[in-house]
């Protein structure tokens, strides 16, 4: 029974690893709870503790058991968690798009979520340099939808602003945009697109990708983050 159970329980790893693109999963060390500032993630102290629902965000071909992004929810009353930094929940770390809007770098500012500022993007890689997640971001100025285009559950809503995030720069790949937390610089890294992915890297040309020659997707961005994290 006892071998029988700890098979179950490697098959069950490995299933995850393989949803992730063979990546391993990313477990937070941070202390369980809600962070409502980034001063208080920083000092990885907890602002409050609640018990808490996922209201996973169902994404095209997603296979992961675990909600990559999500709204939380309180167990109690049903509201949705709000204007919150992040929330190391079970084990894993999750960043708000309003966390993220709020502390990008200052050559994402015209970037803006697809999803609510509510929602949650969860961490798939960390390390002591980088945490990256994957989100959906797009540059209003380019598709000239003024006031954002958080607009609904899921994001995409109507074939006009689909076609304005089909159109607009920032989509890194089909499957999302990949964004860092920084933990030197303490501010978050918007991957608009292969040029500003190697911009990241400054004079690290080993890391970098031949924006001409390669296919900029997502599978190319964690193989490097997982290398330098």
């Amino acid at each position: 029974m006892t071998q029988r159970l700890s098979l179950l329980l490697i098959l069950f790893y490995f299933g995850l690893n393989h949803a992730l693109g063979q990546q391993s999963i990313y477990q937070s060390t941070l202390p369980e709870g809600l962070y409502l500032t980034k001063d208080d993630f920083l000092k990885k102290k907890p602002s409050e503790f609640l018990q808490l629902t996922i209201d996973r965000i169902r994404l095209v071909n997603d296979s992961d058991s675990l909600a990559r992004r999500c709204f939380f929810k309180e167990k109690d009353s049903n509201k949705r968690v709000k204007k919150v930094f992040a929330i190391s929940h079970n084990g894993q770390l999750y960043f708000s798009n309003w966390a993220i809007l709020d502390n990008k770098a200052k050559s994402d500012k015209s970037v803006s979520p697809v999803e609510s500022m509510n929602s949650f993007v969860r961490v798939l890689i960390g390390g002591d340099n980088f945490l990256y997640a994957e989100g959906a971001f797009v540059n209003t100025w380019q598709t000239g939808i003024s006031g954002g285009v958080a607009g609904g559950v899921g994001g995409i809503i109507g074939s006009e602003l689909g076609n304005a995030i089909y159109k607009s720069y920032p989509i890194t790949t089909f499957g999302g945009t990949g964004v860092v937390w920084d933990i030197k610089r303490e501010e978050f890294n918007i991957f608009r697109n292969c040029s500003d992915f190697n911009e990241f890297f400054e004079n690290d040309s080993v890391n970098k990708i031949d924006c001409g020659k390669q296919i900029f997707e997502l599978k190319q961005i964690r193989e490097i983050i997982d290398k330098i994290k």
